[in-house]
């Protein structure tokens, strides 16, 4: 799996001035785009916590007010479907990726920018619990953004596509996740072939067969 630009630990709550008031600026305009199939609900408490999100002057008192109708699943299995936090620090607390990361039993590449405002800091504070798996890759870039890595596009030849300053470009972690995925194929190819040998050398009761072949592991880096 992958996952970029994730802070570990959410706390909407702590994000400073005016981030915090333009991210609640930006969740209040889906709710007002959304408005026409808002007003579908008439549960009345769902009405007076919608405009109680829209009066709230940052991200963090947003949450708070929005967090008892919000949709949730539980984290153990079935996983189902429910409704609702008690309140915004609940909201947060469970959706922090931190409190699963260390039990994660596939090969998982993380990947956060330095520049990244909005989360590197809580990143950091919580980067033991990726570098404590050892299924987790951690790579840190020194620019990115939060979700962006874009590509400068290729210089045009002969007026092609995707050159000059308007053309398009692509981003740098599509490419990093594809290759990483690519790479834990090709590692799961390479051992299904060593241990179809190993299975023949055996039956066929050959010698000199490698019987000490494990099987190889993806590693946690910074």
């Amino acid at each position: 799996g992958a996952a970029m630009g994730n802070p570990l630990h959410i706390h909407s709550g702590t994000i400073a001035f005016p981030w915090n008031m333009l991210l609640g600026a930006g969740v209040k305009r889906s709710i007002i785009q959304n408005a026409t199939s808002l007003r579908k609900h008439h549960e009345p408490g769902f009405q007076h916590a919608m405009k109680k999100a829209l009066l709230a002057p940052t991200i963090g008192k947003l949450d708070d007010a929005a967090a008892p109708y919000l949709i949730r699943n539980d984290s153990y299995p079935p996983y189902a479907t429910r409704i609702g936090f008690k309140d915004g620090e609940e909201y947060w607390w469970e959706s922090s990726s931190h409190r699963y990361v260390g039990h994660v039993s596939v090969p998982l590449l993380k990947i956060s920018a330095q520049d990244d405002f909005l989360v590197f800091g809580q990143f950091q504070r919580k980067l033991n619990h990726c570098l404590e798996n050892p299924n987790v890759v951690v790579v840190k870039t020194r620019c990115g953004g939060h979700l962006g890595w874009q590509e400068s596009p290729p210089p045009s030849s002969g007026g092609g596509e995707g050159g000059g300053l308007l053309g398009g470009s692509g981003s740098w972690s599509d490419v990093a996740v594809a290759d990483f995925i690519e790479a834990l194929l090709q590692i799961r190819q390479e051992d299904r072939e060593k241990r179809l040998r190993l299975r023949r050398g055996t039956v066929n009761g050959g010698e000199g067969v490698d019987t000490s072949f494990a099987s190889p592991k993806v590693m946690s880096r910074l």
